[in-house]
């Protein structure tokens, strides 16, 4: 048996409901295992304002992985920043603008949308609570941790094998994030490498870890953890690659994995938890 000391969570799909409302009791199973030297991570492709605005009572509890890694925040200290080159993004502004998608520049501090794209505000808005439009996105001097190309036709995966994967892949670290979204960080940041990062902070081993996810970008997290639970409602090829399967997130799978962790107060066995393949 492992003793769990670090567990991280995707955000949609994963944690939130349907509705991208948190579990009613979430705020006490934080603070629960808080009590049990548990620590819990949000990790989202969400940013970190974005986070803290989620988690108001928790800061002091969570820790925070935004932007699929690109930083990392506890208790309002920043453990780690990926910024990326104003050059390479700017890059991959134009190359999404002449294939007729639309751009995100997440900026630290705000995420930046060229005004010909003010029709998807309500879109932005959900998942970026500080969204600035502006007429060239080329022209943004904001330092920045990801660059998300927003695909309003729900074909982020196609876009990717064909397009951004192929011709981004060898130079940034690319990323499908949902049905309508493909990430691009610097290279070698994902949520997998930001779980390393903390382990190294925390002192605590991959095989006391346990994350959970729902899909590609979600990848690295899932197999870096020793528990690695992929949402019965995921992506069915990272079946094959991760190691357990929670229930669907309608039904608070995470949810109904912790209270397994409480229950044997910190220890968990393999045994008690459904394979993914």
């Amino acid at each position: 048996m492992d003793r769990i000391r670090l567990i991280a969570s995707d955000m949609d799909a994963t944690l939130l409901d349907r509705q991208s409302r948190l579990p009613v009791d979430f705020a006490g199973m934080v603070k629960r295992l808080a009590q049990l030297g548990i620590h819990f991570a949000a990790a989202s492709g969400r940013p970190l304002y974005t986070l803290e605005e989620m988690f108001p009572d928790l800061r002091r509890e969570m820790i925070l992985i935004g932007d699929n890694g690109g930083a990392v925040r506890w208790n309002g200290e920043s453990l780690y920043t990926s910024e990326m080159s104003p050059e390479g993004w700017r890059a991959l502004a134009r190359k999404t603008r002449d294939a007729g998608d639309v751009a995100v520049l997440c900026g630290l501090e705000s995420a930046y949308v060229e005004k010909q794209y003010q029709r998807f505000d309500p879109v932005m808005k959900q998942f970026y609570t500080r969204v600035e439009y502006v007429d060239d996105l080329t022209t943004v001097t904001a330092p920045a941790d990801k660059f998300t190309i927003y695909l309003p036709r729900d074909n982020a995966k196609e876009a990717y094998d064909v397009l951004y994967g192929p011709a981004c892949g060898t130079e940034f670290s690319v990323a499908v994030a949902g049905s309508c979204w493909v990430d691009i960080m610097n290279p070698g940041v994902h949520k997998g490498a930001a779980l390393n990062i903390l382990g190294k902070k925390l002192n605590i081993p991959e095989s006391s870890m346990m994350a959970f996810g729902d899909t590609y970008n979600d990848a690295e997290m899932l197999c870096t953890a020793k528990y690695g639970f992929l949402m019965e409602n995921g992506s069915l090829p990272l079946r094959q690659k991760v190691p357990f399967l929670a229930p669907p997130h309608w039904e608070q799978g995470v949810m109904q994995v912790l209270q397994k962790v409480l229950a044997q107060n910190g220890e968990v066995c393999p045994a008690d938890f459904t394979p993914a393949h």
